[in-house]
């Protein structure tokens, strides 16, 4: 396997264990909301959620500066 394939792979497999621990990150901040958790809480279950975004975005940058 060439280096720029399993470099692409690597990303890829990171990439979507990102997109899961956002959604799961959503999920709490919904649920959280439900049950009127305090707001500081929910606000750092968002920052981490932002957090993630822009690591996602960062990412997706970097693959498609791989082709």
């Amino acid at each position: 396997m060439s280096n720029f394939t399993e470099q692409h792979d690597k990303i890829v497999t990171h990439l979507q264990e990102l997109y899961r621990k956002h959604r799961d990150l959503d999920n709490e901040v919904k649920d959280m909301y439900s049950k009127f958790v305090d707001d500081r809480l929910i606000n750092r279950k968002k920052t981490q959620k932002l957090w993630l975004k822009d690591e996602i975005h960062r990412l997706e940058t970097e693959l498609k500066a791989l082709g």
